[in-house]
């Protein structure tokens, strides 16, 4: 089984199209899957190429997304 983080771009997008996360991390090229999620908190699959994606609510345990909150919000100030 493979697994990858959600595209942050657009989460209905398969990974293996667009690239996981801030990174691409494409174990398949995946022409133009679409990821089904069933909630925002549950594993989704693509409906093309089957790999599983991570929740979309785990980008916020990454270090770069603080990183990249922590900065906007600075700058802001």
């Amino acid at each position: 089984m493979r697994i990858s983080r959600p595209c942050y771009d657009k989460s209905h997008r398969c990974p293996g199209w667009a690239g996981g996360g801030w990174q691409f991390a494409a174990y398949t090229l995946c022409e133009g899957g679409h990821i089904t999620w069933e909630t925002p908190w549950v594993l989704g699959r693509c409906d093309t190429c089957d790999v599983r994606v991570l929740p979309r609510g785990v980008r916020w345990l990454e270090p770069k997304t603080w990183r990249y909150v922590i900065h906007r919000w600075a700058s802001r100030r």
